[in-house]
C-alpha cells in the first residue's frame, strides 16, 4: 500500500552521512561527502534501469507468448480451411483429383511466390551502409585533425 510521501520502494543502500553542522566542513570531508552521494544516486539509478528492464522484458515476453499461440490457431485454421476446400470440390472432382488440386493450387500461388521472394531477400547480404558511410566520415575528420 503506498503512503502519502513515501516511494512504494525502499532502495536497497544506505544514505551517506550528514555534514556536521558546527560550520567547519573540510575540503576531504566534503568531497567525500559529495562522492557518498554520488555513488547512492549512481546506484539507485542502475536499480531503476534493471526494474524498468526486468518490467519491459515481462511484458515483451508475454507478447511473444500471445503471438506464438495466434500463429499456431491460425495454422490449424489454415489446415481446417484447405480440408474444407477440399471437401467441396470432393462433390464435382474424384477425391484424389480434389486434394491433388488443392495442393497444386497452394503450392502455385502461396509457396512458390514466397521461396522466391525469400530466396531473392537472402541475396544480397546485409551491409550496414550508414554505419559505414558515417566510420568514413569520422576516420577522415580525425586524419584533417592531425595533419592540421
Amino acid at each position: 500500500m503506498r503512503t502519502r510521501g513515501k516511494p512504494d520502494w525502499e532502495p536497497d543502500v544506505a544514505t551517506p552521512s550528514t555534514p556536521p553542522s558546527n560550520g567547519d566542513v573540510g575540503v576531504g570531508q566534503a568531497v567525500k561527502e559529495v562522492t557518498d552521494r554520488l555513488k547512492t544516486i549512481l546506484t539507485l539509478e542502475i536499480e531503476l534501469a534493471k526494474l524498468e528492464v526486468s518490467r519491459k522484458i515481462a511484458a515483451f515476453a508475454v507478447g511473444i507468448a500471445m503471438l506464438v499461440a495466434a500463429a499456431v490457431f491460425a495454422l490449424y485454421a489454415v489446415g481446417f480451411l484447405l480440408a474444407a476446400l477440399a471437401s467441396g470440390l470432393d462433390t464435382w472432382l474424384p477425391h484424389w483429383l480434389a486434394d491433388l488440386a488443392v495442393g497444386l493450387g497452394l503450392l502455385i500461388v502461396l509457396v512458390l511466390p514466397l521461396a522466391l521472394i525469400g530466396k531473392k531477400k537472402l541475396a544480397s547480404p546485409p551491409v550496414p551502409k550508414r554505419a559505414i558511410h558515417e566510420a568514413k566520415l569520422t576516420s577522415e575528420a580525425l586524419k584533417k585533425d592531425d595533419g592540421a
